[in-house]
């Protein structure tokens, strides 16, 4: 089986959105094809993708040509209208490419998406203002990533009373019910324009992990849970 890295992406629609995807995925190390039919798109990516092709994807002729129906992943990100995204879907589903993602902006499109088959659909705004909506409410909390059945993914801010102790006299998981993936913490590092901190993971934990100031959790469970870590203060 191919490790995710090593397979072919294909980002049809390089606006903010695609264009963001094709840039994460060239920097993970995976070959990306990317395709819009506005030249001054294909100029904005060209340099840091595997290959940069300007023409109408949907024309199932073309797809073929270009080598487009090979690619072991599609996301098609065209968010202006949706007809593109159905038609360009329902190509590459009978082509043969094994997964496809699309973008939807309504109940409605989902619904079509669905029934073409589409592996998963892309909902980057209400993504965005969700996960706004979330940390604006619980202001600890700096990200969010939904997993489904009530659980998510937390990133939020070590409560000040827990800085100090180590994991194993925190319990988190025992008072909380929460799992503790890792910390990230602030570290120097080198850039362009100097020294600097960013956040990092820490790596793999231990009981005898100590939280220090201005640590982040990075958290699985329910909301409910981590407000009540949060209220720890």
């Amino acid at each position: 089986m191919k490790r995710r890295s090593d397979l072919h992406f294909a980002i049809i629609g390089i606006g903010a959105f695609g264009s963001a995807l094709a840039k994460k995925l060239s920097e993970e190390g995976a070959y990306v094809i990317a395709i819009d039919n506005n030249m001054e798109h294909i100029n904005q990516v060209k340099e840091y993708v595997s290959d940069a092709i300007c023409f109408d994807a949907t024309d199932p002729e073309l797809l073929e040509s270009h080598g487009i129906t090979n690619v072991d992943v599609a996301v098609i990100s065209i968010g202006e209208t949706f007809e593109p995204v159905a038609l360009i879907a329902m190509h590459l589903l009978n082509a043969g490419v094994k997964e496809v993602y699309g973008r939807a902006g309504s109940r409605i499109q989902e619904q079509i998406l669905e029934q073409i088959g589409i592996t998963d659909i892309i909902h980057p705004e209400r993504q965005v203002a969700e996960r706004m909506g979330t940390s604006l409410v619980r202001r600890g909390m700096s990200d969010v990533f939904d997993i489904g059945e009530g659980l998510a993914m937390f990133e939020v801010e070590a409560p000040a009373s827990m800085v100090g102790y180590s994991l194993e006299e925190l319990e988190i998981r025992k008072r909380y019910e929460l799992n503790l993936i890792t910390i990230k913490r602030l570290v120097p590092v080198d850039s362009e324009i100097g020294p600097e901190k960013q956040y990092k993971p820490i790596g793999i934990l231990s009981g005898k992990t100590t939280i220090k100031e201005g640590d982040h959790f990075l958290l699985v469970g329910r909301k409910e849970d981590v407000d009540k870590l949060l209220e720890t203060n």
